[in-house]
């Protein structure tokens, strides 16, 4: 597309010179045309505005000085140059001249390159001009808000839209900082985002929280430019922004209406659905975690909703989910899914017996007497209750089965509760809480090992001491291991635990030597899921060579059951292990298969006789006897014999009397915490001394 040429309106009284002036503008590339006085130039000046007028002073009928005077008061001319050619050099009409209004003035005779100069320099002044009326036009119409700065982030200008938007005049923010503006919404990473991308991408664009000045906190859209200098230094700052509020209200109105009943204002089926997902989703990521659902459905309600019309309907389930608020703890999730049904969820539940005691509490407050209109109306409720992961791992199948026992509720007579399985009790409930928590347990660093010495009755020495796994719940304590160890076995947990009980002791063995007492036996206890594993005796292994601890000083710990179930593999791992110089002990003898022939065949060093039979080995003479018995075939083997248990000083002489070597028991010491052991240590081997 061809640029448009500028017109310029030419006018002298002298023919020659009009037409040359004509002639040359047009030689040089622009519309020229020429009229004779000053009266011509303000008609012709009315129909088509020329882009430059040129004319001389002195003309007949109007000269150039009333001309420029007349042109001047029309609006359209404020823009347009008058160039004056005239003989004249005196600097009264020079000072005239630009009096009336004249842009420039060239002297006759002309000289034509001075004016083709000229010319050009006024027209790029006349279009930069135009591009800065635009850009000014621009700036005081657009409904974005734009504020220029200097290099230091200085406020030089605003335009109205700044004014409107941000509550600051123009003579209020001119001179002050942009954090005159600042929210404090952000943090000081966000800024420094912000300056990062300005500084190596010259732009920065986003959404930003700012405030106006009556205080209101409000969020902005803004484009932010810097202006750089032909050095590549910033000079400025431009930043365009519009106000986000009114896109951000219809915007949160939406997502309201989206996720809410309108009637109730509680979250509908869509964000039930929703939350109940993120809570599960959590849930899996915190083992330990559980969830309950709650389905509610108003019993007799679509008779009072048929026969007494939806208005009186509407207001009892209103009144309905008062009461229901009344009776949600606040952590719960409360919702209105379907016509007179509604949901409720409960993040970590504690019991069953909390959820009974909600249920209950449901039941008692929806059952009293509502009154619409005059009226008293009685409604009942169904409750049906399920629980995650028990219940359904995902929102379709925990709200399936939640509702599954909602439906048993009814068919139970209606009004009251039911869990989606009907032999759930309290004792589940916690069993599987216990068991969730049993899972993050050994993440969250809560197992301890407890040690517990074992005397040489000889020499009353000791000489070794048994690690024993204790679980310190950060809510109930410390746990028995009779609790968990069997969920550890039911679930596979105690494969990770045992492990970790076996490098930690070691660690402790090691840690002590170090510290310059004498090397002591650490016995450490194995379950029979550890044992079965096929590489065990490798992992045993390989975790003594890790900690850098001596094997003479490990004693592995079984039970009859482990050592006996699978003979010929049973047998292959206690020979590698023992050819490794590990000690091996069968815990608990007498509690098992009792098989002495099978002692044989395998390399163990030490019996360990249960508790059960040293508690009334000083009143029951059949177990004086069995363990007499114990003692003699032992060493009658070669091993060694170890009483649990030993509590009393009548147990300790009768262990004495019978030659056991070593006993482990309240006597002496229950099982101590490590530091607590060390102090044990101290005073025994000082004691000895």
């Amino acid at each position: 597309m061809n640029e448009k040429k500028p017109y310029f309106l030419v006018a002298d009284d002298d023919p020659v010179t009009r037409l040359m002036l004509c002639r040359f503008l047009e030689k040089i590339g622009y519309d020229a045309l020429g009229v004779k006085n000053g009266a011509e130039v303000v008609d012709r000046f009315a129909e088509r505005v020329p882009d430059v007028v040129l004319m001389d002073a002195k003309m007949p009928v109007m000269d150039g000085f009333q001309a420029c005077l007349e042109i001047k008061k029309q609006p359209e001319s404020a823009h347009v140059p008058v160039i004056m050619i005239t003989g004249l050099n005196d600097e009264e009409s020079v000072d005239r001249a630009f009096a009336v209004g004249a842009t420039d003035f060239v002297p006759k005779p002309i000289h034509w390159a001075i004016l083709r100069n000229r010319v050009r320099y006024l027209l790029q002044v006349l279009s930069a001009e135009r591009q800065l009326h635009l850009a000014a036009n621009v700036l005081e119409s657009t409904a974005e808000g734009i504020v220029v700065t200097d290099s230091e982030a200085t406020i030089l200008t605003v335009n109205p839209a700044f004014e409107r938007i941000t509550g600051y005049t123009a003579a209020e923010a001119i001179g002050r900082r942009m954090s005159l503006l600042r929210s404090g919404r952000h943090d000081v990473a966000f800024y420094r985002h912000l300056w990062h991308a300005l500084t190596t991408a010259n732009s920065w664009q986003g959404e930003i929280w700012n405030r106006r000045k009556n205080g209101e906190i409000y969020p902005q859209w803004a484009h932010i430019n810097a202006i750089r200098s032909p050095h590549g230094h910033t000079t400025n700052y431009v930043m365009i922004f519009s106000d986000l509020t009114a896109s951000k209200e219809s915007e949160e109105t939406l997502l309201y209406l989206a996720g809410h009943d309108i009637l109730t204002g509680l979250p509908n089926r869509h964000q039930f659905h929703e939350r109940l997902g993120q809570l599960l989703a959590a849930a899996q990521r915190e083992p330990g975690s559980m969830v309950a659902v709650f389905l509610l459905d108003l019993d007799r309600f679509k008779m009072v909703n048929d026969t007494m019309g939806h208005d009186v309907g509407d207001r009892l389930l209103v009144e309905v989910k008062e009461r229901l608020i009344a009776c949600t703890p606040s952590q719960a999730t409360l919702a209105r899914v379907g016509g007179d049904e509604f949901g409720l969820i409960l993040p970590h539940p504690k019991s069953s017996d909390d959820l009974v005691t909600l249920a209950r509490h449901i039941l008692d407050d929806l059952a009293k007497p509502y009154r619409v209109g005059g009226m008293e109306f009685f409604l009942g409720c169904s409750i049906g209750i399920g629980i995650h992961p028990l219940d359904g791992e995902d929102v379709g199948t925990l709200t399936k089965n939640t509702d599954a026992a909602m439906s048993h509720a009814k068919e139970q007579g209606r009004n009251n509760w039911q869990f989606y399985r009907n032999d759930f009790n309290t004792a589940s409930l916690a069993r599987i809480i216990l068991e969730n928590s049993l899972r993050s347990a050994l993440d969250r660093q809560e197992f301890l090992l407890y040690y517990q010495p074992q005397i040489d009755l000889r020499q009353m020495r000791l000489v070794g001491v048994e690690a024993l796994i204790r679980w310190n719940h950060p809510e109930k304590g410390l746990v028995s291991p009779a609790e968990f160890i069997p969920l550890a076995e039911a679930t596979g947990l105690i494969i990770p635990m045992g492990q970790w009980a076996l490098l930690t002791a070691c660690r402790q063995a090691k840690a002590w030597r170090q510290a310059g007492y004498p090397p002591l036996r650490m016995g450490v206890n194995l379950s029979g899921i550890q044992f079965k594993l096929p590489n065990f005796s490798q992992q045993v292994l390989a975790t003594l060579q890790e900690v850098g601890v001596d094997p003479r000083h490990i004693e592995l710990e079984l039970t009859e059951s482990i050592a006996m179930g699978d003979v010929a593999e049973s047998l292959g791992k206690l020979q590698t292990l023992s050819q490794s110089s590990i000690r091996l002990a069968i815990d608990d003898f007498g509690t098992g298969f009792s098989s002495f022939g099978y002692l044989k065949k395998f390399p163990i060093n030490t019996l360990k006789i249960d508790q059960s039979f040293v508690r009334t080995c000083t009143s029951t003479p059949e177990d004086a006897a069995i363990i007499r018995a114990f003692i003699g075939i032992a060493h009658s083997l070669g091993l060694r014999v170890i009483a649990e248990g030993v509590e009393t000083e009548g147990q300790l002489a009768f262990m004495r009397a019978e030659q056991c070597d070593e006993i482990q028991g309240y006597y002496f010491s229950r099982p101590l915490a490590a530091d607590a052991f060390q102090a044990f240590m101290d005073s025994w081997f000082n004691d000895k001394r």
